[in-house]
């Protein structure tokens, strides 16, 4: 800046004398005084007297220090000081390398992360917190639960005896899958949180749950039967539940399958690159999911077979639930990915705990003869040896992962689509805990409870909303 002044000074003194100087004008035209001296001067002279700076010479540089109420300025000579002015003092300008010192104590990647936070938080605004609400209309899926035959028929003309007989050519399903409760259901979620004013920090919450997949079957075909393995016999055999001229009945067979979850969880900016940032996760977690089978067979003899009264009424019920709770620690990573007007964003979590399997199974045959006198015994796959509750727990995980689209309508507003997948590597379901062996003295231990351990799974489409406040 001084020689940028000198330089202006020398340029302006230059054009203002460059008139011939042996005859010298007086600054004031219209004025007879005689002209000033000073004027027949070289403009250097000019300049060297009116600002102390020698042209063409460079001048030392100055070191400033601060002792007490006055500033010293050294110069190549130690020796020689100068005392300014205390009020003076405070107008002298900051050194440069202070000024660089002030702009690095800024930590400008904090400030910018702050403010890309969130879409619409403002740090120095109280009122907006970074708030938001998001809720999710799902179209899900459920890995269904595996069942055995529980429900034959067979070809027209086949005997009473060998009538849903399994092994047999003549023997057909009446079921046309091996698995129930894997129909397409709809469920919902909800996520809500905040950013905590002056940190990176966020809290928040998500509850889901999924419709009932359960169904209910009705068999009315000419020929159902019911079949097991009968242990003392040591063959195939069937209980007859409608049958030509011998039996009248029906079989319904209902199952029900239900699942719900929650997440409460803590979240803080981990890794960011231009416009994607990944946010790490920890918390807790909750899930729970439960199945149910239960086969209900009656009818109504009308041939008197085996001494048995015409009209005698046989009611067969068999129930076999599981359920499966899970509690345990969240942790994950949340990524996204900023488009301007749209968002991409993944998730990948897991939870880490214990969960607790339940199995609970009941079973009845009531014997109703016609004049109204009735019997009660175990049911037909569910007796003694297997019946009650059953409970087991293990460490596990559940490893869930999602991918999102969002479009902003506004600065407020969101549309998104998404897809979901949860899986759970152990769980137990009512079909696999159903033994069709039979053994009516109760000396083999059968039917036996197996407890059979399996795996899970339950994926989801999403669409939803997403309010930012």
């Amino acid at each position: 800046m001084k020689y940028l002044i000198t330089t202006f000074l020398a340029l302006s003194s230059t054009l203002c004398f460059s008139q011939d100087t042996s005859t010298p004008l007086s600054l004031f035209p219209q004025s007879t005084a005689a002209p000033l001296p000073i004027l027949a001067a070289e403009p250097e002279v000019v300049l060297q007297e009116a600002t102390g700076v020698i042209i063409g010479e460079e001048a030392p540089l100055l070191e400033t220090t601060t002792a007490g109420d006055t500033t010293v300025k050294k110069g190549e000579d130690d020796n020689d000081t100068i005392e300014l002015d205390p009020i003076l003092d405070s107008n002298i300008a900051t050194p440069k390398s202070d000024r660089l010192g002030f702009l690095r104590r800024i930590d400008l990647d904090l400030y910018e992360r702050d403010m890309k936070l969130f879409d619409g938080f403002r740090p120095d605004n109280s009122d907006q917190v970074g708030r938001w609400v998001r809720l999710d209309y799902l179209i899900s899926w459920r890995r269904g639960s595996r069942i055995p035959a529980l429900a034959t028929t067979s070809s027209a003309g086949t005997s009473l005896e060998d009538a849903g007989v399994l092994g047999l050519s003549s023997t057909s399903s009446l079921l046309s899958t091996s698995e129930l409760n894997d129909g397409t259901q709809p469920g919902g979620r909800i996520d809500f949180g905040r950013w905590i004013p002056g940190t990176e920090t966020a809290i928040g919450a998500r509850f889901y749950g999924l419709a009932d997949a359960g169904s209910r079957l009705t068999f009315t075909d000419a020929i159902v039967t019911r079949p097991f393995f009968n242990i003392d016999a040591g063959e195939q055999q069937s209980l007859p539940v409608n049958y030509p001229s011998s039996e009248s009945g029906i079989l319904t067979l209902d199952s029900a399958s239900e699942m719900f979850g929650s997440d409460v969880y803590i979240m803080r900016p981990w890794r960011s690159t231009g416009r994607a940032r990944i946010n790490f996760m920890t918390g807790y977690q909750f899930s729970r999911f439960s199945e149910s089978i239960s086969i209900h067979s009656i009818s109504t003899n009308l041939d008197g077979r085996n001494g048995i009264p015409v009209g005698t009424q046989l009611e067969v019920r068999d129930a076999f639930r599981t359920s499966n709770e899970f509690h345990g620690w969240l942790v994950g990573l949340t990524s996204e990915i900023d488009g301007g007007n749209y968002t991409l964003s993944f998730l990948a979590k897991v939870g880490i705990g214990g969960v607790t399997h339940r199995i609970s199974t009941t079973g009845s045959t009531t014997i109703t003869d016609p004049s109204g006198g009735t019997s009660t015994t175990n049911g037909l796959l569910v007796a003694a040896t297997n019946q009650g509750t059953f409970e087991d727990s293990r460490f596990t995980t559940i490893p869930e992962f999602s991918a999102r689209y969002t479009h902003h309508l506004n600065d407020a507003l969101d549309f998104s689509v998404g897809y979901s997948f949860l899986y759970w590597s152990h769980a137990v379901q009512p079909g696999n805990q159903i033994d069709l062996n039979v053994d009516s003295t109760g000396n083999s231990g059968q039917p036996a409870m197996p407890f059979k351990i399996d795996n899970y799974w339950a994926q989801s489409l999403s669409m939803g909303i997403t309010l930012r406040y």
